[in-house]
């Protein structure tokens, strides 16, 4: 027990030095705004890349129906498959980002 609680403090101190290792004033608030507008860029050419290839790849399976057809006919069913997925793709779109 008292093994598992010392590595457990002891990986939790590693973790916090290397958050706390520069500090926040090093950088400009701008340099900061850059950063994350970069990284929101990066994550919007991601998802929709990612989107657009499972799009294709779902088209490419399924070549017994005319998803777009049915859905411009007003079929609920193919359309919240579609949704389905790129709600996944997008959750997987954010774990690898």
């Amino acid at each position: 027990m008292f093994k598992k609680t010392t590595l457990f403090i002891a990986s939790t101190l590693v973790m916090a030095s290397s958050v706390f290792a520069a500090s926040p004033f090093d950088v400009s608030i701008w340099e900061r705004y850059a950063e994350g507008l970069g990284w929101s860029i990066v994550a919007a050419l991601g998802f929709s890349i990612g989107v657009a290839i499972a799009l294709k790849v779902f088209d490419w399976f399924s070549s017994d129906i005319e998803e777009w057809e049915e859905i411009k006919k007003g079929n609920w069913a193919v359309a919240m498959i579609f949704v389905a997925m790129i709600v996944m793709i997008g959750i997987l779109v954010h774990k690898v980002i």
